[in-house]
């Protein structure tokens, strides 16, 4: 029971009952630092098998998946050297990106009399305020924010304040702008061009329009071509970072209502849902996620909802499965009734739910770990864009049989290419760079589910023998330093012993000294020089997951090896304009340069932790926590669980547990997450 219980038991708490149980949702293993009962690590997992008919039953996890690995004192130490350059980049004033203050009544309470911040990038077509580094900002400043550091919180709450002025524009344009064609309805209404809603304009709880807004600003007035439309990788990260400032918030009513909207937004503009997706041959359906509002993924070249630039193309540097799992987490265990009044119809007009919307986001992780496994090497390069070419019959079909990673990485049978933003198909590049800090993020948020991934052959059919998810991908990083590297990483010392200059670790990736396996089938074309830091940073945070081939102090020796490239002695970590700039090979404070690194020592030096359960988090009166102090298990069951078609053995295994625990712990103490709750409290409380 002890077994089952910790390894597979549902959590009944986030689960959604519509007449029989259709979804199981995230839950939280606690596993115990000793006797000490102190928690050291929090592991979500998520197993549903689905059956043909649409309901879920719970399947026991054979995941051989670890707990995360983080580096040392000097991975921290790089940590808050590059948080010091990162926010030297933010500006106060939303002034800065060309529009105006958003109406302080409009806005959730939390925002109310907040100074605005941007996020102010330089260097190729990035130039400006962008939703890429305003998306780096949110999520950075959300994760520390959630951790307690009131400076995040305010830096945050700053960001979003500005989100949502850029969301609905500046006076001389159709507002909200978000990612519309600046058209009436372009941005909340399903059946205007572009495809999508990039807005939700109202609200139950008396706020302005939420949502995704238009890539760069200010805008350019004389052709807002340029600017118009969404940036799907800006969006996701800056609403993951608005769900973790909702959690330092303690989840405030029009504070949640404000990011549900936006991850509706999201689902839509940028993902295609409802109506954008490919059905493979058992069924399943398959959403791949656009590269904005206007163009990329699934959209058609032609017809009503044609692309605006290349037809097919994906870059599986965007894809942020972490991302799409907690946004479904979020939705799940926020979603009030009201709240279906704001999701898009589909275009034949019937309504759509939450549950459809979260199994959209689901669909989207494993497209991108398909595309994935067919668009990276064995060293863990990665192309830059690719293409996902699955056209139906009729160009204004926008559903239809196909298998999207049919052709992959060429853009359909005849081999054609696509490509944007200045960099390379079939190449690894600064767009593809970031898989790597993604797909570690997977593994940190989400070690088991991101464990076990479906995969399929070319044909659509389930390919039982293809293993491959975040820790496969990440443990092929690893061992391409492992092996490439002209010093051991884990043994401190070993390969900056007589210099500065990181050139023994260089030769792992770096061509010019005849690293192999960056090109393959997948990544056919020459790498951009790991020597550029947007490139390196993101390679050193695979070491996070476990590799059966190197112990744990190694992998976390690694990381800080990778850390000591920079010296940050003469940088002030409070004010970096105060300082010098931090010394080394690889160590540029630019815009680019600088994000990937902090994201990257971010999630090194293990700032990154699942959201709390949200009842944990709010002492829910209808639950019941039993925390034995020594061996610290965690069982829940709900008041509602009676009304659930939960599996009659299900329900008996979780009673008996109960009951074993309770009997066994009688003259034990019981600490909940808040507090002490009394034995005689716990035994009276609902099962």
């Amino acid at each position: 029971l002890k077994h089952t219980f910790s390894s597979s038991v549902p959590p009944l708490h986030h689960c959604v009952a519509m007449g029989h149980l259709t979804r199981f949702c995230t839950g939280v293993a606690v596993v115990a630092a000793g006797a000490s009962g102190k928690l050291h690590g929090e592991e979500r997992f998520r197993m549903p098998h689905y059956s043909e008919g649409g309901a879920s039953s719970w399947t026991q996890s054979d995941s051989t998946a670890g707990a995360p690995i983080y580096g040392g004192w000097t991975t921290q130490q790089a940590f808050e050297g590059w948080l010091s350059v990162w926010r030297d980049k933010y500006k106060v004033g939303v002034w800065n990106a060309g529009l105006p203050d958003p109406w302080e009544s409009l806005l959730p309470e939390d925002l109310k009399g907040i100074d605005a911040k941007v996020v102010v990038s330089s260097g190729g077509v990035a130039g400006g305020i962008v939703t890429e580094g305003m998306g780096y900002g949110l999520m950075v400043e959300g994760f520390l924010a959630a951790r307690g550091s009131k400076k995040a919180l305010d830096n945050g709450l700053g960001l979003a304040k500005s989100w949502l002025a850029m969301v609905n524009g500046p006076g001389d344009v159709v507002q909200p702008f978000a990612g519309g064609a600046n058209t009436s309805d372009s941005a909340t209404k399903l059946k205007e061009w572009p495809y999508g809603v990039s807005a939700v304009q109202w609200s139950h709880e008396g706020l302005g329009p939420a949502g995704v807004p238009a890539w760069k600003f200010p805008l350019n007035k004389s052709d807002l071509s340029e600017n118009m439309g969404s940036a799907t990788d800006g969006d996701q990260d800056a609403i993951l970072g608005m769900i973790y400032l909702a959690e330092a918030l303690g989840y405030p009513k029009d504070f949640v209502d404000m990011v549900i909207r936006t991850i509706i937004a999201f689902t839509s503009a940028d993902l295609g849902f409802p109506d954008l997706y490919r059905t493979l041959p058992g069924g399943e359906v398959i959403y791949v996620p656009k590269l904005g509002s206007m163009w990329g993924g699934l959209l058609p070249p032609h017809g009503k909802f044609k692309t605006k630039q290349q037809p097919w193309c994906y870059s599986p540097g965007y894809f942020a499965p972490a991302h799409f799992r907690t946004f479904r987490d979020f939705v799940t265990a926020h979603w009030q009734v009201e709240h279906n009044e704001y999701l898009p119809r589909f275009l034949d007009g019937s309504p759509t739910s939450m549950q459809g919307m979260t199994a959209a986001l689901d669909s989207a992780v494993t497209a991108g770990y398909n595309i994935l496994r067919l668009s990276s090497c064995p060293s863990g390069s990665v192309s830059n864009w690719v293409g996902v070419k699955a056209p139906c019959k009729h160009d204004d079909e926008l559903n239809c049989e196909g298998v999207p990673w049919a052709h992959t990485p060429y853009v359909g049978a005849e081999g054609g290419e696509c490509s944007e933003s200045g960099t390379h198909f079939g190449a690894f590049g600064p767009d593809a760079s970031r898989a790597a800090w993604r797909i570690a993020m997977d593994y940190v948020l989400y070690a088991e589910e991101s464990d076990k991934v479906k995969l399929y052959d070319r044909e659509g059919q389930v390919d039982y023998q293809a293993d491959f998810g975040a820790r496969q991908y990440l443990n092929m990083i690893v061992t391409q330093y492992n092996t490439g590297a002209k010093c051991d990483g884990g043994v401190p010392g070993s390969c900056m012993k007589d210099t500065r200059s990181p050139y023994r670790l260089a030769s792992a990736f770096d061509v010019e000294m005849n690293a192999t396996k960056i090109t393959c089938d997948g990544v056919p074309n020459a790498p951009e020089s790991w020597w550029a830091g947007f490139m390196a940073y993101p390679t050193f945070t695979a070491f996070v997951a476990p590799h059966r081939g190197i112990g744990t102090k190694s992998m976390s020796n690694w990381m800080d090896t990778f850390a000591s490239i920079c010296d940050f002695s003469s940088v002030n970590l409070e004010d970096f304009s105060l300082g010098g700039k931090p010394h080394g090979k690889i160590c540029l404070t630019s815009y680019f340069e600088s994000s990937q690194a902090v994201i990257s020592t971010m999630i090194m030096a293990g700032k990154l932790r699942p959201l709390k359960p949200y009842a944990i988090e709010h002492n829910d009166p209808d639950a019941v926590f039993i925390m034995k102090d020594e061996d610290v298990e965690v069982a829940k069951a709900s008041k509602s669980l009676a009304t659930v078609a939960l599996p009659a053995l299900a329900v008996l295994m979780m009673v008996l547990f109960a009951t074993f625990v309770l009997k066994r712990g009688y003259h034990s103490s019981y600490s909940m997450v808040h507090g002490k709750r009394s034995l005689s409290k716990i035994a009276s409380a609902p099962l």
